[in-house]
């Protein structure tokens, strides 16, 4: 029966501490730089199993993951340098799997999108640092279901120009056409 061996490797100032299990590592994996952590991470005979959590120079972590199997499964944040969230997504077998959200550094919402296997797959919306919509488009397994919408910072929409039109114009198109309005 194999046993599981601690094992230290130091190459100039980066040092890796975990253990191996049959000569794979196995368990949980720290891993530093000028005595400051990089990673912690967890194997399990070799193959990242697990919650992970890497860091930025300053110690911070820069991320929080969680894998199966080698690949991104299940909820993973991002953090600016602050500490606040940058971004939050969730995976399924590697891939992107569900909703996934993208913060500026004071917290405004700057894109949500939803994703099945990896794929767009329902709204898609992008938001000005003033919070306001600035783009709307539908997906259905990867492919936009329409052209999206765009909208200047004062939630004004856009012409096919980029331009933004014309109160009047909107006005005299929601008359024309209510449910796009």
């Amino acid at each position: 029966m194999e046993t599981i061996q601690p094992v230290t490797i130091e190459r100039d100032d980066t040092r890796i501490e975990g253990a191996t299990l049959g000569g794979a590592l196995h368990g949980p994996v720290r891993i530093e730089t000028e005595g400051r952590p990089v990673a912690m991470i967890r194997y399990a005979n070799g193959v990242l199993s697990g919650p992970a959590t890497y860091f930025y120079p300053e110690g911070n972590p820069s991320a929080q993951v969680q894998y199966a199997n080698g690949k991104l499964d299940g909820k993973a944040l991002f953090y600016h340098p602050d500490g606040k969230i940058q971004r939050e997504a969730h995976y399924a077998h590697g891939v992107l799997h569900g909703v996934s959200r993208t913060w500026l550094a004071d917290g405004t919402l700057l894109e949500e999108a939803h994703y099945r296997n990896g794929k767009l797959h329902g709204v898609l919306q992008r938001f000005h640092p003033n919070g306001c919509l600035a783009l709307r488009q539908p997906f259905n397994a990867g492919k936009p279901l329409e052209a999206a919408k765009r909208y200047t910072d004062d939630n004004r929409p856009l012409a096919a120009d980029g331009k933004p039109l014309p109160r009047w114009k909107q006005w005299w198109q929601s008359l024309a056409n209510p449910s796009s309005a």
